[in-house]
């Protein structure tokens, strides 16, 4: 198993962008607004993720177009947030945009990252590739990985969970500055691609099943398990390897974004979810030293942030009521 190692303890940025289209397709205005936003971020964060979220606020109803950007720094990622022309669009959107984004700026002291294959994936391109040495495999390890776990318990605080709404304008913006302290950022990823026909066969006889139950309970989980947003995201251009429900997890390269309330409320989930301890041990044994699929050329990787109450930012223009922390406000 492998993680990424950081040039220092600089905080480091997500910047999520999000445009929805409301009937699946997107308007002139939109396809317009998608391209000319994909232009401007091209070339500019380490790594970009382009991913396709079925539903707006949920899971039904339209689609929405989502840039996974990685910033090694928060310096590189203001000079180019602070660029005229980014200004300028951001600035002029329309109250029927449906645009969004989600900035977070984590200490890599308060995060991880995890990965079974030497490729670069997502918080990987932040740094060079390590081992992550015997702190892999064991419930806890998430949490003994993060530097500032020695004084830090990552707990929220017992009241309410939801940002304060900072502003909304008559252009129908919503703007959150002010957040709980700790909440639990984890991006999860999978990709098919590289299976042969005998892993793709080993993977749909012991794992597929178990692996889709787990990531659709999570997502049905809701706020009463700590869970306060949850988007499936999947890669169109990658391809599918089976067809099912949730089409989401049909695609050979998704990525599924969640919040969590803190780190102990993932914790918690995973300890109590029955299929999801089973399924990581016969992961472990069939993909691990010795196992049926010690060289299997699946790939998969965890990133999970913690972030203090002054490293998120999120604003949202002409959306769908609900969508990401518009739900929580």
């Amino acid at each position: 198993m492998w993680t990424v190692k950081f040039p220092n303890d600089n905080p480091f940025v997500y910047s999520i962008f999000g445009i929805q289209y409301l009937t699946g397709q997107p308007n002139e205005e939109q396809s317009d607004l998608t391209t000319r936003f994909n232009a401007l971020i091209t070339g500019h964060p380490d790594h970009v993720d382009r991913l396709i979220q079925d539903g707006c606020a949920s899971i039904a109803g339209g689609r929405t177009y989502v840039w996974l950007a990685y910033w090694q720094s928060n310096a590189q990622y203001e000079s180019w947030w602070d660029q005229k022309e980014v200004v300028h669009f951001w600035n002029t959107l329309s109250a029927g945009s449906g645009m969004w984004r989600e900035i977070l700026k984590p200490s890599p002291r308060r995060a991880q990252y995890g990965t079974n294959q030497l490729s670069k994936t997502g918080m990987g391109h932040l740094g060079d590739r390590a081992s992550l040495g015997e702190h892999a495999g064991y419930w806890g390890c998430y949490r003994q990985r993060m530097a500032d776990s020695a004084t830090d318990k990552f707990a929220t605080d017992s009241g309410s969970v939801c940002p304060h709404k900072a502003s909304r304008n008559d252009s129908d913006r919503v703007h959150f500055t002010e957040f709980p302290e700790n909440l639990c950022f984890v991006v999860e990823g999978q990709d098919h691609s590289a299976l042969t026909a005998d892993e793709r066969a080993y993977w749909f006889d012991n794992f597929d099943g178990s692996v889709n139950e787990w990531i659709s309970d999570l997502v049905k989980s809701g706020p009463e398990a700590g869970i306060l947003d949850a988007r499936l995201c999947y890669e169109p251009e990658s391809g599918t390897f089976r067809e099912s429900e949730p089409k989401a997890l049909n695609y050979n390269k998704k990525v599924q974004l969640f919040f969590f309330r803190d780190l102990g409320h993932m914790e918690r989930i995973g300890r109590l979810h029955k299929g999801h301890a089973d399924l990581r041990r016969r992961f472990l044994e069939s993909y691990g030293p010795g196992g049926a699929m010690e060289n299997g050329k699946i790939c998969l990787w965890v990133e999970t942030s913690i972030l203090k109450a002054d490293e998120v930012e999120c604003e949202y223009v002409g959306c769908v009521q609900g969508t990401g922390f518009m739900s929580r406000g």
